[in-house]
């Protein structure tokens, strides 16, 4: 069976053994329910705070830019698109491999800049953009969720007049946070190490079922917010929880889904406790530079760190002109919460593997 590492981070291991439990038993049920909540908290290497730093400063320094020159708006603008081009690279990718994910990842981000700027903001045009964008990148790994995120969040916050440019701001902010980060990112990274092979693998009937599962569930999700008139609100967090736990595999989803529901609901509750204090935009971009130091420094020894900061990181900067009350985190923590149950629901009963579908077509 293909078992592919995840765009955003290596599959959790633990709790596979479940999926091969009895489903009439209650018992077996609650261990399951418990072992959803199971995360491993340890750090698995040692931090690597140059890339934290790095990142830092990447998503700080359009915050203070634009705060400095009364445009808060379009610093957070440049510091989205940037948060998304430097998500978390596969470990064993190379100097190489990860320059040229980075630069797959500007084109997409780029793109959906284009997208949202053709649309203009029109949210039933962006309901099968979210699921085609999802689709392809579940069967184009150097770019993987990164592309539906993309049309996501480019596509809800709407295009900019002050640029003048479509898709400048994305363009630029990708730019800015491939340069600054990457020259620190092969700290780890040997040149020695060998190459990924020049030909991706073949996708396999299983990768092109998941991609139809992702597909269908964002834009039915999507397509019930949009008509809730929610989609630019809260409701694109139960998209965003579905994309980033949903994976070829119940198993991995599963493990993803652990994680993301116990990092959203502790970073949930870290952004309630910002937004009790009503921060002001130097609050807020000094919250940035901190959180996101801190989320890339970990993130090499356990991704549960990311999925901590990551919530606060996107609500700050989703937000970051307006001012959010606190409730609102609990609400966009619950949504992920949803995602990722419905993501495992999914991952079981639509489409699951079975013992022909990891053979290639």
């Amino acid at each position: 069976m293909n078992r592919r590492q995840g765009e955003f981070g290596s599959d959790v291991g633990r709790g596979r053994h479940l999926a091969g439990a009895g489903c009439g038993d209650p018992s077996s049920r609650g261990a399951r329910l418990r072992a959803l909540f199971d995360v491993e908290w340890r750090a698995q290497v040692s931090p690597d705070w140059p890339a934290g730093i790095a990142a830092g400063i990447a998503l700080a320094a359009p915050l203070l830019v634009g705060t400095v020159v009364a445009h808060p708006e379009a610093g957070a603008s440049l510091t989205l698109p940037a948060l998304l081009v430097v998500m978390p690279l596969p470990q064993d990718a190379n100097l190489g491999e990860r320059a040229r994910r980075l630069g797959a990842r500007t084109v997409a981000i780029t793109l959906a800049g284009l997208y949202s700027f053709l649309v203009d903001a029109r949210l039933w045009a962006l309901v099968p953009a979210i699921a085609v964008s999802a689709a392809a990148g579940a069967v184009l790994p150097r770019v993987g969720n990164t592309l539906g995120l993309a049309m996501l969040l480019v596509g809800i916050t709407g295009p900019l007049e002050g640029f003048g440019v479509p898709a400048l701001p994305q363009l630029a902010g990708c730019l800015w946070g491939a340069v600054l980060l990457l020259p620190v990112l092969p700290r780890k990274d040997p040149a020695s190490r060998p190459a990924p092979p020049s030909k991706p693998p073949k996708h396999t009937r299983q990768d092109w079922l998941h991609a139809a599962r992702l597909a269908l569930l964002l834009g039915a999700a999507s397509a019930i917010m949009a008509a809730a008139h929610r989609l630019t609100g809260e409701g694109h967090w139960l998209v965003t929880g579905i994309l980033l736990s949903l994976r070829p595999t119940p198993e991995a989803t599963q493990a993803k889904a652990r994680q993301r529901i116990v990092g959203n609901t502790l970073g949930g509750i870290a952004a309630a406790l910002v937004l009790l204090t009503h921060p002001g935009p130097w609050a807020v971009t000094a919250t940035v530079a901190a959180t996101s130091t801190l989320a890339y420094a970990l993130r090499p020894a356990n991704y549960l760190y990311w999925c901590l900061a990551f919530p606060l990181l996107l609500l700050l900067l989703t937000d970051f002109d307006r001012p959010t009350p606190w409730y609102t985190a609990a609400v966009r923590a619950g949504l992920v919460l949803v995602g990722a149950v419905v993501s495992v629901l999914a991952s079981r009963w639509l489409w699951p593997p079975t013992q022909t579908l990891g053979s290639a077509d």
